[in-house]
């Protein structure tokens, strides 16, 4: 049980948003920037694939070009993140209570771990760089990140899919509540890659017509993004200490698993339901008290069946949802921490944003369109996985 207050102060993002959570709250409000990609060092599909693309991250700009040399993209990508805006809250003279560090991931450096094998193959073994051997490991982007602010007291990297970057701030969350540590930094990171692209391409859910469309009875699949979200958790005590600002509490998590999901081919929302219901109970708040939801649903038409299945059940038709992917793409380990930076954002303006042009969804779900200006107290964020993880949040705004 909670036994601890904890909250966000300090955020950072890259993605197809752009740079900066002061980014976000203009990005939703304009048509998603979608990109393509094809050809990568060691392979190169037949035709372009449409995907949002990170932009406004110059990585030498950022971090200075000492030590790059041998740091991969996702590795960039992170430490871009927390040099641009969470480094102010990494430099405490005083180590012991130095936040720590907790990154959600599905892939981490896929694209190094598998141009390290084709390198291998392609001009042989004795020709591959020694150096680029420690990016083959998932949690080499968070060690990086240990190294460079001097984080000694959590190293943590959470995989678990889709849902791994909500994950790494539901295990941040507990962390702190069980009085482990302070203050942690916790969120989620992934990049475009050809393997994640060739083997989502391989299962089928990678949209034909290029169209990412959440909950559409329709929808034919999902449109690939990437990108990194970071929040500072820390207890209030810890932020009133340092007179920071704080954004809004976490009161809420729960976290599911559907074995039947996993291993076979159910759609029982029942695991789902049971996390949301599990978030909402721990935050003591009611249904009705919940605003709108932001929902983990990106077009995959199987996923998406049970989180609108699971929404139906508690709240009918008659809360607010949205779908962030829409605007910035499946991020897959990346996408819970991007999803709750949004649903900040969107609390923090009074407003929830709009996903543009209107269709039919699965379960009549109350997907929001057009953009509602409201005054945000509960947000619920979820993120439900068609390997069977299902997830849940519930942030309140501190105004």
């Amino acid at each position: 049980m909670q036994s601890r207050r904890i909250v966000i102060t300090d955020v950072g993002i890259i993605s197809a948003l752009g740079m900066g959570f002061s980014k976000v709250n203009e990005a939703l409000a304009m048509p998603p920037v979608k990109t393509t990609v094809k050809d990568f060092e060691f392979h190169q599909f037949e035709n372009e694939i449409p995907c949002y693309g990170i932009r406004d991250f110059d990585p030498v700009a950022v971090l200075g070009k000492k030590g790059l040399r041998t740091k991969d993209n996702s590795t960039k990508l992170l430490l871009g993140t927390f040099e641009s805006e969470l480094k102010a809250s990494m430099e405490t003279p005083d180590d012991q209570n130095r936040p720590g560090i907790c990154i959600g991931t599905a892939f981490g450096s896929v694209q190094s771990i598998g141009d390290f094998l084709s390198d291998s193959i392609v001009n042989g073994v004795g020709n591959v760089n020694p150096q680029a051997f420690a990016n083959t490991v998932i949690n080499s982007p968070t060690g990086n990140a240990n190294i460079r602010f001097i984080a000694r007291n959590l190293s943590a990297t959470v995989s678990t899919g889709f849902n791994s970057g909500i994950d790494a701030i539901i295990y941040a969350f507990d962390h702190i509540s069980r009085g482990y540590l302070n203050s942690i930094v916790a969120g989620g990171l992934e990049e475009i890659s050809y393997y994640s692209l060739l083997g989502l391409a391989r299962t089928g859910i990678l949209s034909k017509s290029g169209n990412c469309r959440p909950f559409a009875t329709d929808s034919d699949g999902i449109v690939m993004g990437e990108g990194c979200a970071l929040f500072l958790l820390e207890t209030i005590e810890s932020a009133q200490a340092r007179n920071a600002t704080v954004l809004a509490e976490i009161v809420g998590v729960c976290s599911t698993f559907d074995p039947n999901a996993a291993f076979g081919d159910s759609i029982d929302s029942e695991a789902a339901a049971a996390a949301i219901k599990g978030a909402i109970e721990q935050a003591k708040i009611s249904i009705d008290d919940i605003d709108f939801i932001a929902s983990g649903a990106s077009g995959n038409r199987r996923s998406d069946s049970i989180e609108a299945s699971a929404i139906k059940s508690i709240f009918g038709t008659k809360t607010p949802v949205t779908a962030y992917k829409a605007l910035t793409g499946e991020c897959y380990g990346a996408s819970g921490a991007i999803v709750t930076m949004c649903a900040l954002s969107d609390m923090k303006n009074g407003k929830i944003s709009g996903i543009g042009n209107t269709y039919s969804t699965i379960n009549e779900i109350p997907v929001v369109f057009d953009t509602i200006k409201k005054d945000i107290s509960y947000a619920l964020v979820t993120s439900v996985s068609c390997d069977g993880n299902c997830s849940a949040l519930v942030i309140k705004n501190i105004k």
